[in-house]
């Protein structure tokens, strides 16, 4: 009885070390670590503080084009203070891809903001491009009307730069946000 007993145990003690061979043979070293937590830097390979800094460059000269404008008769872009609204936005999305790379955790605020500077500079397209074709002032060939039409086309043309600065970042930080499995920094 005694040694039938013994020979169970040493069965059951045979049987338990099978068992664990079999899970680790069944499992790899990879599977027993935790994944490591997204990172940035896909997102930093884009260089969003070199964009900030052209947004940012952006927004002043927009914002200072808008004086000159203001000094000039009155016209659609002047009269809902277009330059003005742009070149804020773009000042401040600019300044926050700036601070991405130090403060991660407001990637979320950098992409509603883009989000937002990227539809004002769509409707600033479209007022541009009315203000040059429509607008009365440019009827007379005078100096001051050619000059106000160049400083709308470069308004304009800035505004379209915004866009395809805007656009990459906001896709890439969304797939940086939505995409990964997890969202801690």
């Amino acid at each position: 009885m005694m040694a039938s007993f013994v020979d169970s145990s040493i069965d059951i003690a045979t049987q338990d070390e099978e068992d664990s061979e079999n899970i680790l043979q069944r499992y790899e070293p990879a599977c027993l670590v935790p994944k490591k937590p997204a990172t940035l830097g896909k997102f930093l390979k884009m260089e969003p503080t070199a964009l900030g800094a052209v947004q940012i460059m952006i927004g002043l000269i927009t914002i200072g084009l808008g004086i000159v404008l203001a000094m000039s008769p009155p016209s659609l872009v002047i009269i809902i203070k277009l330059p003005f609204l742009t070149g804020f936005l773009f000042l401040v999305c600019g300044s926050l891809y700036v601070a991405v790379e130090k403060y991660p955790k407001i990637l979320w605020v950098c992409l509603k903001m883009s989000l937002g500077s990227s539809l004002s500079a769509g409707i600033g397209i479209v007022l541009y491009s009315v203000d040059l074709s429509f607008w009365n002032s440019y009827s007379n060939e005078d100096q001051l009307s050619i000059m106000t039409a160049g400083i709308k086309g470069f308004l304009l043309s800035f505004t379209v730069l915004e866009i395809f600065i805007t656009l990459p970042l906001i896709i890439q930080g969304y797939n940086f946000l939505h995409g990964s499995s997890t969202r801690e920094w």
